[in-house]
């Protein structure tokens, strides 16, 4: 579906972290158009691990089943040994809890299943809500931002046209032109280590035998190699470090990558069909800064990360959801616009955190527990009694009350956001803490805004949800006037 209608977001780049703000600010009626230079969304299977926190996003929008669709049959964990035909090896974390563990924290998993699935799955999604538009083989060529709003210029083959929204949110990726024009610059270091990748397929599956990982590192002279399974039919990448001051792709036949493939899979007569090859360079860098005026940068476009820890798309899409659901809110009426300030000062430690620890190599730092902090900040996930519905599943796009069964909840006059109130049984309230008359005031993003032992007057949840929006909303405003 698409708007003919001025947008009030624009969105640069059509990576997951630019759809996910994308659905998030549809999900709240915003029109929004998105912009992608490429001319179809990427063919390769870049990453794979997501995540805890992300699939909860994708159950939040009915996603689950379509995500989990691609997954690859792989034990969310990684494996060291000499090659992938060698018996010897051990197991090592990627950042995954086991499902019994997952099973106790959340009400699904995460999966291992390539972008190239991913994407495709989000944007579809996007397509399906009202009020967006998408632009494929259109890029950003200009941004000129003023107090009430922002004018980009896009170029489209040989033709060019302006657009004027109220906000532009970069998610144009590592190079992102948008952090050009908005004058942001990048943190860190650039260049942590040179690598190159091949793509492929060979029949590997009967070689790991029930060895199933999401991935691979083996170890010999020098930095390990990495194979990592990107599929269910046997479609691999590998990689290995290079020195390009040295070499060139040239130095790299395809009969010496075959020979390299199945030095690695530890199948001398191995015969890899090889579909790409590439090269790319570790980095660790942030934005100084996540905004400038009505410019927000997310995903690549604000961190870079390394793959270690599989943290990099799933941190791009969680800052894509703070984003737009906070947009979304400033847009409808419903918050005022300080409330932006928040996305920063909550998105920016945490890609700071996890581009500092993806700098850090993977026997030096132990990844296990990481999946915890990325639900730290939420409510806890406990089934109501009818066993299908999760405390995550009853918030909504506006502020959700939770009360215990014998609370009075007096919500009086309100600013323009929404609060819904679910009255949960005593099991749920002690697993949330809030007893048998108290309650939890709750953002979309399932982060308590507030907690009351007992029920609380109707100022004191006014005073609440106030601070929830940032202040005064456009609706007080406009009222006032």
């Amino acid at each position: 579906m698409h708007t003919t209608e001025a947008p009030a977001v624009i969105v640069v780049g059509a990576g997951p972290a630019g759809l996910t703000a994308a659905i998030a600010l549809a999900h709240h009626g915003v029109r929004t158009l998105v912009v992608e230079r490429r001319t179809a969304l990427s063919p390769f299977p870049r990453a794979t691990g997501i995540n805890l926190r992300t699939m909860e996003l994708m159950r939040a929008w009915s996603l689950e089943d379509a995500v989990r669709a691609g997954a690859i049959d792989v034990s969310p964990t990684g494996w060291i040994g000499r090659t992938l035909a060698s018996a010897e090896g051990i197991e090592t974390p990627m950042g995954f809890p086991s499902d019994e563990v997952a099973a106790s924290l959340s009400p699904t998993t995460g999966v291992v299943a390539p972008q190239d699935h991913l994407e495709p799955v989000l944007m579809e999604h996007l397509l399906s809500l009202p009020g967006t538009s998408v632009r494929l083989g259109t890029e950003l060529i200009a941004l000129d931002q003023e107090d009430d709003g922002v004018t980009v210029t896009l170029r489209e083959g040989a033709e060019s046209s302006t657009i004027r929204a109220e906000y532009v949110i970069g998610a144009d990726g590592a190079h992102s032109t948008v952090r050009r024009h908005a004058g942001i610059t990048m943190e860190g270091p650039g260049d942590l280590g040179a690598y190159l990748a091949v793509l492929f397929r060979a029949p590997l599956a009967d070689v790991v035998g029930e060895r199933r990982h999401g991935l691979y590192m083996l170890t010999r002279q020098g930095p390990p190699w990495v194979f990592l399974p990107t599929d269910r039919h046997d479609r691999w990448v590998f990689s290995m470090t290079w020195d390009p001051t040295r070499e060139t792709r040239a130095d790299y036949p395809t009969e010496r990558l075959v020979e390299l493939i199945r030095a690695g899979a530890g199948v001398p007569d191995l015969e890899p069909q090889i579909a790409w090859t590439g090269d790319f360079t570790f980095a660790a860098q942030i934005a100084d800064r996540y905004r400038e005026g009505r410019v927000f940068l997310i995903g690549d476009a604000a961190h870079r990360m390394t793959p270690r820890g599989a943290a990099g798309m799933n941190t791009a899409i969680h800052d894509g959801y703070d984003l737009g659901w906070k947009l979304g809110w400033v847009l409808r009426g419903w918050a005022g616009e300080s409330l932006l300030e928040s996305f920063e000062a909550e998105r920016r430690p945490v890609g700071l955190r996890n581009m500092q620890r993806s700098a850090i190599a993977a026997d030096q730092r132990d990844v296990s527990q990481d999946y915890l902090e990325d639900i730290a900040d939420r409510i806890p996930h406990s089934w109501l009694p009818d066993g299908r519905t999760s405390t995550l599943d009853l918030l909504g796009d506006g502020l959700t009350v939770l009360a215990g069964p014998q609370a009075h909840v007096p919500l009086g006059q309100l600013h323009g956001v929404p609060v819904v109130v679910h009255v949960i049984d005593q099991a749920t309230a002690d697993v949330l803490q809030v007893g048998a008359d108290g309650l939890v005031l709750v953002r979309p993003d399932g982060r308590p805004v507030a907690r009351w032992a007992a029920s609380a007057d109707a100022s004191a949840i006014s005073a609440a949800v106030s601070a929830a929006v940032g202040g005064a909303t456009r609706a007080d405003l406009s009222r006032a006037a």
